[in-house]
């Protein structure tokens, strides 16, 4: 018999599962829609920012395309329109970051070749000349005709002092696009400077004929005018440089040029009164005049124009650097430290401090720094400390001024800080190179390291120098990584070689370095040690052999005293028998 309650619950049961259920298909379908909704409305912002930031960058408003960019890139870090915003800013600025922007930009967009135009011509404008050559060189042959691909390969082969292929692409370029006089004024600039003096005339005619043309009339009469002041040509100098001046456009370089075209004659006296007077427009142009009688051997001049500047434009910068320079110039440490001491040069007084230093140094002489001197040299990189760019400057100043102690102080400053690091550490590096100081080296290798880990010279020049001067695990650890990730790396294997000779296991060692090629094991820092790992594992008849290429390596003072050691027991006559053989 069937229980009558039972059924009521199981009915019971049913609806409110039923109902339970039809509850959450519908929030399933809200969520559903929210969703597609939030992924629309994801989609929609997206395209509208991109539209903001084409539209700002088409307009020249860089600042504001950065702005849009940045939100932009936070909804999708390889948004195309956001990237080149991004590198363009960083482009105009002259921030070395436009580099990596542009090579995102190439690798998004692998089949773009304007974009890998723009990635070479962002390397040249760095400096990296390797880069922009493989990037023009990966480019579809077809691409190769283009007058962007041609100046570009002609502007790093003349970086590269190619001047025959520069001449060649330059050439290139104004043929593919004749109706443009840039091209054609690129490659009679180029021309001029050539010692084939029919081929040099031609191109003279060639920009006099350009100088017609308003597009590049300024670049061709001040190349004419420069030829001429370099063939120390006045008369011609002085057409060309009143012809430039003559010009609406015509700027306070140019009027430097024709004071240059008039020096040495009787018209000296009022070109150079004619150009202090346009100079005191600006602080700008009044320093830029004072440094260039600076470089011209005529610091006096400049000295003596001083008093007579208005004081709004001597005492703002850069006017006071620049006169302290004049007074540096002419060996004036008195006048120099009257003209700095007590002064307050506002956001420059790191500067006055560092120049202020300088001068009591040389007052000094010959007893060396003063107490004062260190005292007010410490007030100037503490007052650096802040401003990134006034210390890379004191640290320029220091080294132009012959201050080893203090410029390497100050580049390490730098160094260590996130501004300049790499010039600093490339400066240092020289620094050490000059002075074969093997722990220099090694210190900047590790920090070198520590900006980038994945550097592989830094991390070679780690474990190098750390198996030479300290033979610790550390080194040999990161030896044998690099040889491990690197087999085929001639510096690598010789690290790891040298590595297993300081765990002695020379044997080992030799086996890896005569895995080289015999052309290899004779290029001269790796016979260094290859003689030294020979003498210590009994093979002194190869040594020998090996020697004369050691011989002619460039050795830090330690690696040659282990050369010197391995040569000695070779020849255990003395050194004469190594210079008799």
């Amino acid at each position: 018999m069937t229980d009558g309650n039972g059924n009521v619950r199981h009915l019971e049961r049913r609806d409110t599962l039923l109902k339970w259920a039809r509850r959450l298909c519908v929030l399933a379908l809200c969520l559903g829609v929210a969703f597609g909704g939030l992924r629309l409305y994801g989609g929609w912002r997206q395209k509208n920012l991109a539209r903001q930031v084409e539209h700002f960058a088409a307009r020249g408003d860089f600042q504001n395309a950065v702005l849009v960019a940045r939100r932009l890139l936070q909804l999708d870090e390889n948004n195309l329109a956001a990237c080149r915003a991004m590198a363009e800013m960083a482009e105009k600025s002259s921030r070395p970051e436009a580099l990596e922007w542009r090579r995102k930009i190439a690798i998004l967009n692998p089949n773009s070749i304007a974009d890998k135009i723009a990635l070479a011509r962002c390397a040249l404008h760095f400096a990296h000349l390797e880069l922009a050559e493989r990037v023009l060189a990966s480019l579809a042959p077809a691409a190769r005709d283009g007058t962007d691909y041609h100046q570009l390969r002609g502007a790093i082969a003349l970086a590269q002092h190619r001047n025959a292929d520069a001449d060649t692409h330059f050439a290139a370029a104004a043929l593919a696009a004749p109706e443009n006089p840039q091209l054609a004024l690129n490659l009679h600039l180029l021309r001029l400077t050539t010692a084939d003096k029919a081929v040099a005339d031609q191109a003279r005619q060639s920009l006099i004929a350009l100088a017609d043309k308003a597009a590049v009339r300024m670049e061709a009469l001040r190349a004419l005018a420069a030829e001429a002041l370099a063939k120390s040509d006045l008369a011609t100098a002085q057409k060309w440089t009143t012809s430039l001046n003559a010009q609406p456009d015509a700027t306070f370089s140019d009027a430097l040029l024709s004071f240059q075209a008039n020096e040495g004659t009787p018209a000296a006296t009022a070109a150079l009164a004619f150009l202090q007077e346009k100079a005191v427009a600006s602080p700008e142009k009044t320093a830029e005049l004072i440094t260039w009688l600076n470089r011209h051997g005529k610091a006096q001049v400049a000295v003596e124009w001083k008093p007579s500047l208005p004081p709004e434009i001597r005492e703002t910068q850069p006017v006071p650097l620049a006169i302290a320079e004049s007074f540096s110039f002419l060996q004036d440490w008195k006048g120099l430290h009257a003209w700095v001491e007590g002064k307050n040069w506002s956001a420059y007084e790191s500067l006055r401090l560092a120049v202020e230093s300088h001068a009591l140094h040389r007052l000094s002489l010959p007893d060396g720094p003063s107490m004062e001197t260190q005292v007010v040299w410490r007030a100037a990189l503490k007052a650096a400390q802040a401003r990134p760019e006034q210390l890379l400057a004191i640290a320029q100043l220091a080294e132009g001024w012959g201050y080893a102690p203090e410029a390497e102080e100050a580049w390490w400053l730098i160094a260590s800080s996130n501004q300049n690091t790499r010039t600093a550490l490339s400066a240092l590096q020289n620094f050490y190179k000059q002075k074969q100081d093997a722990r220099g080296l090694w210190r900047v290798a590790k920090r070198a390291l520590e900006l980038n880990p994945d550097d592989l010279a830094a991390a070679n020049n780690c474990a190098s120098l750390g198996l030479l001067l300290s033979g610790d695990n550390t080194s040999r650890r990161l030896a044998s990584k690099l040889h491990t990730n690197y087999p085929t790396n001639r510096a690598f294997t010789a690290t790891y070689a040298y590595a297993l000779q300081t765990e002695g296991r020379g044997v080992e060692g030799l086996k890896l370095l005569e895995g080289l090629k015999e052309n290899e094991l004779q290029y001269p820092s790796i016979a260094a040690y290859y003689v030294v790992m020979l003498v210590e594992n009994g093979n002194l008849e190869r040594a020998r052999t090996f020697l004369v290429y050691a011989q002619r390596a460039k050795l830090l003072p330690e690696e040659q005293a282990l050369l010197t050691a391995a040569a000695r027991k070779l020849f255990p006559a003395g050194p004469e028998a190594v210079v008799a053989r």
